[in-house]
């Protein structure tokens, strides 16, 4: 069994690392977005405002839009994502409404 002492001490050893931790992790936050974070968010928004103009399903807008966001993590990997993002969007959303199509087919069945 254990004593009190016991339990008090490892009682007060756990809370005070708890609270260290606690301490450590309310000073981690997030980065503010950066200038290359702005400059793709900018740029997939310009590639994709003419796509989802023309379109006027919201479910086909959400799957082009998830495709763009996709495009984009994609994008941010790569050495250069700027000059990379307007192909992966591309082949991205191809994709999509190639899926569209294939489900709208299969759905007329």
């Amino acid at each position: 069994m254990f004593s009190v002492e016991q339990i008090v001490r490892n009682f007060s050893q756990t809370r005070s690392v708890m609270m260290s931790m606690t301490a450590t992790t309310e000073m981690l936050h997030a980065p503010i977005r950066g200038v290359v974070e702005g400059q793709i968010e900018g740029l997939k928004q310009r590639l994709l405002s003419p796509i989802l103009e023309s379109v006027s399903s919201t479910d086909l807008v959400k799957a082009i839009s998830w495709a763009a966001n996709e495009a984009a993590a994609l994008a941010w990997l790569t050495v250069c994502p700027i000059l990379v993002l307007p192909a992966l969007l591309d082949e991205k959303v191809h994709e999509a409404l190639k899926k569209w199509d294939k489900q709208q087919h299969v759905l007329r069945r």
